[in-house]
């Protein structure tokens, strides 16, 4: 699944392909994960500017100058994509935003993702309902902050809590394996167990792992690409994620292990993560 780094550098691109533009033609070829009819759809976007691309968690938001705002969760194998031609048939697109020179396609080959058109208040109720987390490469999440989030639920894995997005919006599997892979903390440990020296460690280590994947636009270890259909770079900066049974970069002779949390694949270093 698209986590941070992946719907962060998507939106980076459709901020500067798009800002000003207006959509010219909406073309809606399967409704199965809007919340509103093709003819809504089309009403609520067609002559409308786009004023603004924003992201909350793994959530896009493309803001229009009639108020309105789509907003597109990716899923696990969802797709914006930008192309200056008309795409070739493919059951996967289901919305196709038409612009002067260029065009957005929404397709998802899994059909875990969803659109979702809004006017301004039914989108700050459905944004307040969803419980987001701190976002984590702001300034305010600190370790005061982290250490406060961890308190709450000291029991839990310390893995499974860093994936939950009402504890930290964003983190995913991959970003939280690596985050603690850095911060050399065990991912079945419980919340409650680590140490101030640890929170600061795992702060940084989560504060540095994404923003090294933003700059790579993104980890592309599944079906991810950027809006131009390129994959990212960052699978080569990687220390423990999809990669069991090689050696731990810190060449301390522990060999990368997968194993199995809450239904997750879940890669370590048994001699550093202890």
């Amino acid at each position: 699944m698209p986590e941070l780094p992946e719907v962060e550098t998507i939106r980076r691109q459709l901020e500067r392909a798009l800002a000003g533009k207006k959509i010219i033609e909406t073309q809606v070829l399967w409704t199965g994960r809007l919340n509103v009819s093709a003819a809504e759809l089309k009403k609520g976007t067609e002559d409308a500017e786009v004023v603004g691309v924003r992201r909350r968690a793994k959530l896009l938001m493309i803001d229009l100058d009639n108020g309105k705002t789509i907003a597109v969760h990716l899923g696990m194998t969802g797709r914006l994509l930008l192309a200056d031609k008309e795409p070739a048939p493919n059951r996967h697109v289901f919305v196709i935003f038409r612009f002067s020179d260029t065009q957005l396609m929404w397709e998802d080959f899994r059909r875990f993702g969803f659109m979702k058109l809004f006017d301004a208040d039914s989108f700050n109720k459905y944004l307040a309902g969803q419980d987001y987390g701190p976002e984590p490469l702001l300034a305010s999440f600190d370790e005061a902050a982290l250490a406060a989030r961890l308190a709450k639920r000291p029991r839990k894995k310390i893995k499974e809590l860093l994936m939950d997005q009402s504890v930290i919006a964003g983190l995913g599997n991959i970003y939280a394996a690596e985050a603690l892979w850095f911060a050399r903390v065990r991912p079945e440990r419980p919340a409650g167990e680590l140490d101030h020296k640890e929170i600061a460690e795992l702060l940084k280590g989560i504060k540095k792992t994404l923003t090294e994947s933003i700059e790579n636009r993104g980890t592309s270890a599944d079906a991810y690409v950027d809006a131009y259909g390129k994959q990212g770079t960052n699978v080569s900066n990687l220390k423990v994620y999809d990669r069991e049974g090689d050696p731990c970069t810190r060449r301390d002779g522990g060999i990368i292990k997968k194993t199995t949390l809450a239904g997750r694949g879940t890669y370590w270093c048994p001699l550093c993560q202890q």
